[in-house]
């Protein structure tokens, strides 16, 4: 019995609303869907979760109404996330696959990476590679891939001079 009332009170409300919205002008409409449509939604959400058997309609019901509500924000939004989806796509990736940075294998590669000329004595190199990692050292907040490249390098250098 009181189901039927129920149904017969949530067929009234549509009925009534669908009147309204076909009579209203199209702003004014936007208007009370933004203000007085959102607690609607809210208390319709509150009057199914009491009726459902189950909260996950009404949860599915909520995200659908947030969803609906971020629509027009998601254009803005996306550079974001685009942003963000590409910097942990960088930072899964390990060192050694990363695009033309691979660590230094060559001792011409250790100089470069170091900015030094072919030739450079013992005490050249160990002032290059502390001049670079006091600018790229990760406990300053520096990459850890960068400070192994540095030290890979100053290796490789220190044992082509010894």
């Amino acid at each position: 019995m009181i189901r039927g009332l129920l149904l017969l009170l949530v067929v009234g409300g549509l009925l009534w609303g669908l009147r309204w919205f076909l009579r209203t002008p199209p702003g004014e409409v936007a208007e009370t869907l933004k203000g007085k449509g959102g607690l609607v939604a809210v208390g319709l959400l509150l009057l199914l979760a009491l009726l459902a058997h189950s909260w996950l309609v009404p949860l599915l019901g909520a995200l659908g109404a947030l969803a609906a509500r971020m629509l027009p924000y998601l254009p803005r939004l996306w550079p974001l996330v685009e942003r963000f989806l590409r910097q942990r796509a960088e930072a899964r990736e390990t060192p050694g696959t990363r695009r033309g940075t691979a660590m230094p294998e060559t001792v011409a590669q250790a100089y470069e990476i170091l900015g030094l000329r072919p030739g450079a004595s013992r005490e050249e190199i160990v002032a290059a590679h502390r001049r670079l990692m006091q600018k790229v050292h990760p406990d300053r907040g520096g990459s850890d891939f960068l400070a192994a490249q540095i030290n890979r390098a100053k290796e490789i250098l220190l044992r082509a001079v010894d």
